[in-house]
């Protein structure tokens, strides 16, 4: 979680004159959801546990961080309404939860590899 809304904060601060970089910079941040599935799944083996992981930073992503970029001014969306908001926030805690489960299975093959590897 700290690490996608650090993100958000250090990219909106470095980008906060040029909008349109900041709005390029989503591969990274979905890079960095794929990172901590994978990581999540070396420490709980828990796919479970992953995916609701990858949840949790999708939505601190898309209200902690999405309030921080507001401020520094990258992060700012002309005529948002409540529903517009729930769906940004629905969207990214479900990008979360799917980057981190891609994550996770990115984990089980490298480790098969490894351990096929180490067999032979």
């Amino acid at each position: 979680m700290v690490l996608v809304v650090g993100f958000d904060a250090a990219a909106a601060w470095l980008t906060r004159g040029a909008v349109a970089l900041y709005r390029r910079l989503w591969p990274v941040q979905f890079a960095l959801y794929v990172l901590i599935g994978f990581v999540a799944m070396l420490t709980t083996l828990d796919l479970r546990l992953v995916e609701a992981i990858g949840a949790v930073c999708g939505f601190a992503a898309s209200t902690l961080g999405w309030y921080i970029t507001w401020r520094i001014g990258p992060g700012r969306v002309e005529k948002t309404n409540p529903v517009s908001i729930a769906v940004v926030v629905g969207s990214m805690t479900a990008f979360g939860l799917g980057l981190a489960a891609a994550g996770a299975l990115a984990f089980n093959l490298v480790a098969r590899v490894m351990i096929q590897s180490a067999h032979h």
